[in-house]
């Protein structure tokens, strides 16, 4: 029998269950992660009060609002089709004329702005027009008895005023409903029996925005194991594997069903959030991707599940690689490599240009910065003593979206380096994991807000007893971790000159 999986059409077994199909058919979905089927039911249409109109200047819905002449108006909207702007005014656009079999009445109507009716002009079924309101305004249009307002534009409202004469309505269709049963998507398990027809959802594709490069970075790092349902609502699923202080805000836009935006600033900024229906405009959401497939997964998901994701151009994963592991992994994706600093094979890069996937492909090449191992430093973060501290760390250093980081030195001596921050954000750094007793050489610290300098990172270079590493006493140092390799670096460097920097495991 045929089944569909993740688009791709397949043959699955007489009473099979899914855990054996996929098996047999080499399709792995690692465990955890959920699984949905939209099984074959039968959909019924239902009809609407909602009318798409298709003119020369774009798409309008109407809802129609009169019980009384809705079957009327069914034998007449196909008559408007071909209909022009017969006259435009600051109050009304109208379209006509044509001839219906609605009756007409003498009364004078008021419209309100996006109000529709029928004008029967001169009383006149065979000349009757369809009269879409601008503004509130009254006038003698001559409208069917019973209802002398008949509905109302709900959508492309903004058509209005760009009418012209030599507009004209190209075609209106009725709007359907589908009504299918409900039941028709559901969470699976290995041992669901499959049925003709199922379309089986093990992945959800996301084809990521090229408007947004900086936020589709921290989207392949957010992602990178798929997306757990931190929250879900109506409107969204969200997922809060990596927070951020903030994140530059790029390509902002309409919210629709299956958008993925990130949330640039706030207290949820870093959050990812895949859209289930429509929402409006906000600022402060980047868009970063559409999903292209297996938005039936979210649909289903519940709070705290995990929906494998593929992410479309996969990532170019280049910093903290070897020139050589690199050279491999570019040509196989087309792009042409340049190596800078460091030049042999074993080199690890630390920097590139372009800065980020999307730009490297757009562009066809890459230049790589190399360093010999032992010029990077190693270090250790302490996120559970000082989360607000590290996070901050990681974002003036870039290891909130790089695998290597990168600080400048501002100041020198043989006991500590200090390194640039960020001056607005050092200003919320308040106090947490001040040192006690004593400081040693490699620990990692930043100024806090008690003291003038707040954001100012450094390293100790000798042990201390009176002051941290940003050469502040213990109540203006917040400590953020420690330097595991490679410390004798620091030792004479000038202001100016660039340190990279890698954590633990990376």
């Amino acid at each position: 029998m045929r089944v569909v999986v993740d688009g791709v059409e397949m043959e699955a077994r007489k009473d099979e269950s899914l855990g054996d199909f996929l098996e047999r058919s080499g399709i792995k979905v690692k465990e955890g992660y959920i699984v949905a089927v939209k099984r074959k039911i039968d959909v019924e249409r239902i009809p609407t009060n909602l009318y798409e109109v298709h003119t020369t200047r774009g798409r309008m819905i109407l809802r129609w609002e009169c019980d009384d002449e809705l079957e009327k108006w069914k034998q007449a909207y196909k008559s408007f089709e071909g209909c022009g702007v017969r006259w435009a005014t600051i109050d009304a656009v109208v379209f006509g004329p044509t001839k219906t079999e609605f009756l007409p009445s003498k009364e004078e109507v008021e419209l309100r702005r996006y109000e529709i009716t029928v004008s029967l002009s001169g009383s006149s079924n065979e000349s009757s027009h369809l009269v879409f309101s601008k503004r509130t305004h009254s006038a003698l249009y001559f409208p069917p008895k019973g209802c002398r307002v008949l509905g109302r534009v709900v959508y492309g409202r903004h058509l209005l005023e760009a009418f012209r004469i030599g507009d004209k309505i190209n075609k209106i269709l009725p709007v359907w409903e589908k009504k299918s049963d409900p039941g028709s998507l559901v969470r699976v398990k290995n041992d669901y029996k499959l049925n003709e027809g199922d379309m089986i959802f093990t992945k959800m594709e996301i084809q990521l925005n090229p408007q947004s490069p900086i936020c589709v970075e921290h989207v392949y790092n957010a992602l990178s194991e798929g997306f757990t349902v931190a929250r879900k609502t109506s409107r969204f699923i969200a997922h809060d594997k990596i927070r951020l202080l903030s994140i530059k805000s790029e390509d902002v836009g309409s919210r629709e069903r299956g958008v993925v935006s990130v949330r640039s600033s706030g207290n949820n900024a870093g959050l990812v959030y895949i859209y289930l229906q429509k929402s409006a405009i906000s600022k402060d959401h980047v868009i970063a991707g559409r999903v292209v497939s297996g938005i039936e997964l979210a649909d289903v998901a519940k709070e705290g599940d995990m929906i494998q994701t593929v992410l479309i151009p996969e990532r170019l994963d280049l910093l903290g690689r070897t020139q050589g592991e690199v050279k491999g992994a570019l040509e196989r994706a087309g792009i042409i490599h340049v190596r800078e600093g460091y030049l042999g094979d074993d080199g690890i890069v630390v920097d590139h240009s372009p800065a980020t996937t999307v730009e490297i492909y757009k562009q066809g090449v890459v230049r790589c910065t190399g360093l010999p191992r032992d010029q990077i430093l190693k270090i250790q973060l302490n996120e559970r003593y000082a989360p607000i501290s590290v996070k901050y760390f990681r974002r003036v250093t870039g290891l909130d979206l790089r695998r290597v980081g990168r600080l400048e030195v501002f100041f020198s001596t043989k006991e500590v380096v200090l390194f640039k921050g960020d001056e607005s954000l050092g200003k919320g750094l308040m106090p947490e994991n001040l040192p006690k007793g004593k400081v040693g050489s490699g620990i990692i610290g930043v100024t806090n807000s008690v003291k003038k300098f707040a954001g100012m990172v450094g390293i100790r270079l000798m042990e201390s007893d009176k002051f941290g590493p940003t050469a502040e006493s213990f109540d203006g140092t917040n400590i953020v971790g420690r330097v595991l390799e490679n410390l004798a670096i620091l030792n004479g460097l000038r202001e100016g000159r660039k340190v990279y920097i890698m954590e633990e495991g990376a």
